[in-house]
């Protein structure tokens, strides 16, 4: 009997959780999970100040993190004018800030200011939460 009065209240909690998150799901249904959006494929471009001889080059893989399905609706419709705003910050920088981690740092603030700037010119504000160098490769 002592094992009953264990067992039966477990039992109970654990159904009226299993209820309430399914009741939750079934009457949410603008409920959005934190979602990663790979910008494919890899940024490859050249750096550096004009008039060097001497070409370098960036690769970056790049990942946007977005909380809300009308910024992911953004992101995935404005994909190819955010890319183009992400090559030309690339390509507009010094050698010292492609090569530090610090610089690194502040390239990837400056790309996400970038993109939610015209994200929330062009709709109606969605916005991305953040962008992450998954891969950062300079050539010099």
């Amino acid at each position: 009997m002592n094992k009953w009065l264990q067992i039966v209240p477990l039992a109970i909690f654990l159904s009226l959780t299993s209820a309430a998150r399914v009741a939750v799901a079934e009457g949410d249904e603008t409920a959005f999970q934190t979602q990663y959006i790979e910008m494919k494929p890899s940024f490859v471009t050249n750096f550096g100040q004009p008039g060097n001889k001497k070409l370098k080059f960036v690769k970056a893989d790049v990942s946007l993190r977005v909380t809300t399905r009308a910024s992911a609706d953004a992101v995935e419709h404005h994909m190819a004018y955010l890319r183009n705003e992400i090559v030309f910050l690339l390509s507009s920088q010094a050698e010292s800030a492609m090569i530090s981690g610090e610089g690194q740092e502040t390239v990837r603030q400056a790309a996400l200011k970038s993109v939610n700037a015209f994200l929330r010119k062009e709709a109606d504000g969605a916005m991305v939460d953040d962008l992450l160098f998954t891969n950062f490769v300079v050539q010099r």
